[in-house]
């Protein structure tokens, strides 16, 4: 099920890089890089935290559409972000309007063998995501940490590198929707 809006979404993948981003995250979090991601226990703990996750996409959502022009923003290939802690999925199509909250996407390719073939995709956890979106971190220390891979097309993940570099001094001004998958 959507965490935010009511369409629901039924499949469940993960990434094959999954796994090296966490190895990644969990080695800034010994280092002081990142923040531990506070985890709750009892019967809402789960849903808590994807709801966090959700709040972390949205946030990200508003970072890219304030600070790319509606040309821009058009110009952006359709893509993925999977935050790997709870495996929440947001898949971003650009509109003249920002990115289309009512979206009903296809699972992501990540397991053709040919990069080109793949979907693409943004995977990172929601600690070193949210370090971003807080400037604690910037676009290179993610890449350099390996707290972020890009799988797809090589030419399109230019796009999502230049997107992340224009949107990292951006000020959020509120939470919009972004549709997610589980």
């Amino acid at each position: 099920m959507c965490a935010i809006c009511d369409f629901k979404i039924e499949f469940g993948v993960g990434h094959p890089q999954a796994l090296a981003v966490a190895v990644a995250t969990r080695r800034a979090i010994e280092a002081g890089l990142l923040r531990q991601l506070e985890i709750e226990e009892g019967a809402l703990a789960q849903a808590r935290m994807r709801m966090t996750a959700v709040d972390t996409l949205k946030d990200l959502q508003s970072r890219v559409q304030q600070a790319l022009t509606a040309e821009e923003l058009q110009s952006l290939p359709d893509f993925y972000i999977l935050l790997i802690e709870n495996e929440t999925w947001g898949f971003f199509h650009a509109t003249e309007d920002g990115f289309d909250p009512d979206i009903m996407p296809e699972p992501p390719d990540v397991l053709s063998e040919d990069v080109e073939a793949r979907s693409l995709v943004i995977v990172t956890s929601q600690v070193a995501m949210q370090a971003w979106l807080d400037t604690e971190i910037d676009t290179a220390q993610l890449q350099s940490e390996s707290l972020l891979f890009m799988d797809g097309p090589l030419a399109r993940r230019s796009a999502l590198l230049s997107m992340l570099a224009t949107s990292a001094a951006i000020t959020v001004a509120e939470p919009v929707t972004v549709p997610l998958m589980e």
